[in-house]
């Protein structure tokens, strides 16, 4: 079992060593749509929703939350985004969802009553160990920036949990209880958006909510890249 962590992390770190130079020997493509040339191509870049503050829509929060908001649905081209920047290795795909997120973040702001302090989801360490970088923080990373809001990693993952995509709601809410904690030394601020990739059942935003709410948030809103829809009441 050694073994095999330890073959795990060094093929994970070659391959964080070799993108930089399979990124400038193979061509550029559109995450969404695959097109040689840049990495979000304009046509998707409209028809997505991700052109300047981003598309808003809106629905129920999670319970714990006071509002939520998202660019798009996850099926189609926004889950292809999301699923070529998690799996194949494509971070710099962050730089533009997270400015596409911004419309999102303002509306759910104006729900908090002000400025709100962004909270990336954390990834599990092991799924972080593997791909060399956290995608929800990425993304959240660079919201702040084209906000100029303040960002803050307060949460930590108190262990792994299987794939929640396997998993029915009830099942999905009881992993995910007490699965993250507040990072030591970490000051917690009144009002808060948690940032993610997607939004499926809810789940973890509720878990995450509940967290803070025990460290003394007051206010918590969400916001996600993409809504995935739930099949069955799944």
């Amino acid at each position: 079992m050694q073994f095999t962590e330890r073959a795990r992390d060094a093929l994970a770190e070659l391959q964080r060593a070799a993108a930089p130079v399979l990124a400038l020997l193979a061509p550029q493509r559109c995450g969404a749509c695959g097109t040689e040339g840049t990495l979000l191509c304009s046509a998707c870049c409209d028809e997505l929703g991700l052109a300047g503050a981003g598309r808003v829509e809106r629905g129920a929060a999670p319970p714990g939350c006071v509002a939520g908001a998202w660019i798009g649905p996850y099926e189609g081209g926004l889950g292809e985004m999301v699923r070529t920047l998690k799996f194949h290795d494509l971070p710099a795909l962050a730089a533009p969802l997270g400015l596409a997120l911004q419309g999102a973040i303002g509306a759910v702001q104006r729900e908090l009553g002000g400025d709100a302090t962004l909270v990336p989801i954390p990834t599990d360490p092991a799924r972080l160990r593997d791909r060399g970088f956290d995608h929800a923080a990425l993304i959240a990373a660079a919201a702040a920036r084209a906000l100029r809001c303040d960002l803050a990693a307060l949460l930590e993952r108190t262990r792994a949990v299987p794939a929640l995509h396997t998993l029915g709601r009830a099942e999905r809410r009881r992993v995910m209880d007490r699965v993250f904690a507040i990072r030591t030394g970490a000051t917690m601020p009144q009002r808060v958006i948690l940032v993610d990739d997607i939004w499926t059942s809810g789940a973890t935003f509720e878990a995450a909510a509940a967290t803070l709410r025990a460290a003394g948030c007051k206010a918590i809103g969400v916001v996600a890249v993409a809504r995935e829809a739930l099949m069955n009441g799944a």
